[in-house]
């Protein structure tokens, strides 16, 4: 474990909540190229919603946030509880309140709030009383601003005002009308900045995020030898004897060296090594310094890579390094479905357990990416350089 610097960072992630919500689809929290700023209207603020969670919402609440300047600050998505009538859920009425209260510890100075469902009118009266019931657990924020409805995000949808009691708000630009028609939100300004800046298109749905983490079909490794592998045959993958021996300086040079060969695929000669690197607690700890260097992305890809291929204890460590590079960078959807992989493979491990109560209590990716100083001290201690810091978290 990484002991007192991860124990001070989750110290402020807020214990104890009743309905843990997920920041699944959390944007930068500090403005950067790629969020919009307001006053918006509202085609141009729904159309860029899937952009900053990554993946076409179904069936969701989302509540936008705006801070000082009328900078874009978070978006927030949840799965819509609804009854067979229409009414919310209890459960809805929790997550709200905790996304109230972590909105109000953000200094958000107003909020939008969108329904995007399919199972009702969208003007009808069950998607206001949502936005009803999200305007009291916001009160202490002066309550929602504004609320939308729409039954999908797709180029042409039609959406409509739900919400609006002054008429007018001071993030969203209600002066064109009450309802529109959507714009793509495949090629909306924000999407394609964020293609630029991450290299990452928008997808259907959330589950394409977790197909992105599959183990790979008929991938041999340590657990599975292929006997017809050459690889596997010329290193011995079963006893991986290297790899048990190696020093922890030496698995994280092996690690950082293979991160900084990303774009070269992963041979089974190298598995048993990178197994044992991301599994050895002190060498894990030094690689999350990596999120915030220029190898960043590169490791991005090698973690996912890992992932894959890799089972229990590794494709856990693997996931949790991947999902601490999107927390970083403020890409909360990917996160999440990151740690639930890494959960999955080994329900007990530490690091990922949390990050991932982190996350549900809305800790600003700022806090999180503190761990790459453990990550630097990690290092040191093992004798290693890492590369200079040169990327900041998302805030």
């Amino acid at each position: 474990m990484t002991g007192a610097g991860l124990s001070t960072v989750a110290a402020g992630a807020g214990r104890g909540r009743r309905h843990a919500p997920m920041l699944s689809g959390m944007s930068s929290l500090t403005p950067n190229s790629s969020s919009p700023r307001g006053p918006l209207d509202p085609t141009t603020l729904l159309t860029a919603v899937p952009a900053l969670i990554g993946f076409l919402p179904e069936r969701s609440i989302i509540v936008i946030a705006f801070g000082a300047g009328r900078a874009l600050s978070a978006t927030m998505r949840h799965d819509l509880f609804l009854d067979g009538a229409g009414a919310p859920r209890p459960e809805l009425s929790g997550l709200l309140a905790d996304l109230g209260t972590i909105t109000d510890s953000y200094g958000v100075e107003e909020v939008a709030v969108i329904v995007a469902d399919d199972r009702h009118r969208i003007d009808g009266p069950e998607y206001r009383r949502v936005v009803e019931l999200a305007d009291r657990h916001f009160s202490a924020i002066g309550g929602v601003a504004a609320g939308f409805a729409l039954a999908e995000f797709r180029a042409g949808a039609p959406w409509t005002t739900i919400w609006c009691p002054d008429d007018q708000t001071w993030a969203v630009d209600m002066s064109g009308g009450r309802s529109g028609l959507l714009g793509d939100p495949h090629t909306s300004p924000t999407a394609v900045a964020t293609a630029v800046r991450a290299g990452r298109r928008i997808l259907a749905r959330r589950s394409e995020i977790r197909a992105m983490l599959d183990p790979l079909p008929g991938e041999c490794s340590r657990e599975r030898p292929d006997r017809d592998c050459p690889g596997c045959a010329a290193e011995g993958v079963p006893r991986s004897g290297a790899a048990t021996a190696a020093s922890p300086a030496d698995l994280l040079e092996c690690a950082i060296g293979s991160v900084v060969r990303a774009t070269e695929p992963l041979d089974c000669r190298s598995l048993p090594v990178l197994d044992r690197a991301v599994s050895d607690v002190r060498v894990r700890d030094a690689l999350l310094g990596l999120a915030v260097t220029d190898l960043r992305d590169r490791a991005e890809t090698r973690w996912r890579e890992l992932t894959r291929r890799l089972t229990g204890r590794g494709r856990a460590a693997a996931a949790t390094l991947l999902a601490h590079l999107h927390y970083v960078a403020g890409e909360g959807a990917y996160a999440g479905t990151a740690l639930d992989v890494a959960l999955e493979a080994d329900p007990g491990y530490e690091l990922a357990r949390m990050l991932d109560e982190c996350l549900r209590s809305g800790l600003r990716p700022a806090k999180v990416a503190q761990l790459a100083d453990v990550g630097y001290d990690a290092a040191a201690r093992v004798g290693v350089r890492l590369p200079p810091i040169t990327r900041q978290a998302a805030g």
